[in-house]
């Protein structure tokens, strides 16, 4: 088979087969040398940053079903843009949060899954700084101080992107991937990290909020701030999440409210 006929039967493979086969295909190799093992020893997980003691216990979710909004009008309304001023409330950032509950389809072992750290800048009843999210628990544990004129000068590269009231910065136990499925691991885990942030979108465009998904960002200077080696655990890639969104002229129909 020539390589052109490689991906061509890729693609199609990809386009036909239910979500936990695209997950297969993205980490299966082609190359038998840096395929890994089929039961690699993985070493047991590190501990996780972050004072289990001072854990802040979040609102419980929203329910997003009372939004009165069709699946098909966020799909098509999901996209980056300029974050708002203003802060946000508890209970709107642990519906955010909340998103990382479910896990990626394929993903048999629980420690691959991607992690979410929220650097909190503005929002009520939550202290600033970094924290790392307990999604078993539903709660912050603290990690420490995260200024938000320290992360725009050192560590967020698109400024912009540090006016909002957080920056959920998605972390992935990267040395596990890279252990547990060789060469592929890198795209593995960029895989769960983007059906992780794909649910951050729905979920933000669902509470009328403003937001982006960023990679701007200096990875060893967040490492540090979240507390984390960069070697079992590395932040991957990042959410900026702002104020409410106002609506546009062009989005409030006959009778003055907002769809």
């Amino acid at each position: 088979m020539s390589l052109a006929e490689h991906r061509i039967s890729s693609t199609l493979a990809a386009a036909t087969q239910p979500l936990r086969g695209v997950a297969e295909l993205a980490l299966a190799s082609r190359y038998p040398e840096t395929r890994p093992s089929p039961e690699p020893a993985l070493p047991a997980p590190p501990p996780l940053p972050g004072d289990a003691e001072r854990a802040l216990s979040l609102p419980a979710p929203r329910a997003l079903e009372s939004v009165q909004r069709s699946l098909a009008s966020v799909i098509a309304a999901r996209r980056s843009g300029r974050l708002s001023t203003g802060a946000l409330d508890a209970t709107t950032l642990g519906t955010l949060l909340a998103a990382a509950a479910a896990r990626p389809a394929g993903l048999a072992d629980p420690t691959l899954d991607p992690l979410l750290f929220p650097v909190v800048f503005d929002v009520d009843g939550v202290p600033p700084g970094a924290h790392r999210y307990d999604r078993g628990e539903h709660r912050l544990a603290p990690i420490g101080p995260a200024p938000r004129a320290r992360m725009a000068e050192t560590a967020i590269l698109q400024h912009e992107h540090a006016t909002g009231a957080a920056v959920l910065f998605l972390v992935v136990p990267i040395g596990r991937w890279l252990v547990a499925f060789g060469d592929r691991g890198y795209r593995g885990a960029a895989f769960a990290a983007g059906w992780l942030t794909d649910r951050l979108y729905l979920v933000a465009e669902t509470l009328g909020l403003t937001y982006t998904a960023t990679g701007g960002f200096a990875p060893a200077v967040v490492d540090e701030v979240l507390g984390l080696d960069g070697r079992d655990h590395t932040a991957f890639f990042a959410f900026a999440v702002g104020g409410h969104r106002h609506p546009t002229s062009r989005e409030v129909p006959r009778g003055g409210q907002p769809r």
